[in-house]
C-alpha cells in the first residue's frame, strides 16, 4: 500500500518529536549517580542506553547524510515500504507495541561491557543524542522524497550486510523509542531499590 511522501515524511518526525520530548521528560536535571545506576535484573543504566542508541547512530547517520548528498536524484510524491522495511520496523518498535527482543552486537554496545576500563560522561552522551536527532530529522526530510536516495545501500550495524537507505529510517526511529522505553524502567527500578533501601 503506497502513502504520500509527506505523510510518511510527517509521521516519522512526529515519532522523533515525541523521542525527544521523552528523553527530555526523563532525563533533564537527573544526577550522574541515577543515570549510571544499575538496577537490580537489568544489564544497563539509563545512560547507557542512550549511549547505545548513539552507538547505533554513528554507524548509519554518516552514511545517510552523503546520501543526502547524492546529484540526479528524481523526486516523488508517493512511497511504498516493502514487507521488508514493514517486518523490520515492526520487529524493533518498543517491546510494549509488540517488538522483539534483538540482541545487540558487541560493537554497538555500552563501552562499559567492551572495556570496563573505559568511562562514560553522561552530559555528552546526552548531548550527542540530541544532536543525532537533529540529524536524523534532516535525513528524514529528504531521502524518503527520492526512490534513488531511498534505495541507496548503507553498511548495517553487522558489517556484512547492506540495508537500503530508507530501511534504516525504518530501523533507526523505532530504535529510538524502545530504548527510551528500555531507559525510562531502569529509572523507575533505581527510585523504587533508592525508596526500600530508605524504608529499611
Amino acid at each position: 500500500m503506497s502513502t504520500t511522501v509527506s505523510t510518511y515524511v510527517d509521521a516519522k518526525l512526529n515519532e522523533l518529536a515525541n523521542s525527544r520530548g521523552h528523553f527530555e521528560k526523563l532525563f533533564y536535571f537527573l544526577e550522574d549517580e541515577e543515570l549510571l545506576f544499575i538496577p537490580e535484573g537489568e544489564l544497563w543504566s539509563a545512560i547507557e542506553c542512550i549511549e547505545h542508541i548513539n552507538n547505533v547512530n554513528e554507524v548509519y547517520l554518516p552514511q545517510l547524510t552523503k546520501i543526502c548528498q547524492l546529484e540526479n536524484a528524481k523526486e516523488r510524491e508517493s512511497l511504498t515500504l516493502s514487507g521488508f522495511q514493514k517486518w523490520v520496523g515492526k520487529k524493533m518498535a518498543p517491546l510494549s507495541s509488540a517488538g522483539s527482543q534483538v540482541p545487540a552486537p558487541k560493537s554497538i554496545q555500552p563501552r562499559r561491557l567492551r572495556n570496563p576500563d573505559l568511562k562514560i560522561a553522561p552530559q555528552k552522551v546526552m548531548e550527542n543524542f540530541i544532536s543525532d536527532l537533529s540529524q536524523l530529522e534532516k535525513i528524514i526530510r529528504i531521502i524518503p522524497h527520492s526512490k534513488e536516495l531511498s534505495n541507496a545501500r548503507v553498511r548495517s550495524v553487522v558489517p556484512a550486510v547492506k540495508l537500503k537507505a530508507l530501511t534504516a529510517i525504518e530501523i533507526l526511529v523505532p530504535h529510538i523509542q524502545r530504548h527510551m522505553e528500555q531507559a525510562q524502567r531502569i529509572l523507575e527500578g533505581g527510585r523504587n531499590a533508592k525508596l526500600e533501601t530508605e524504608a529499611n
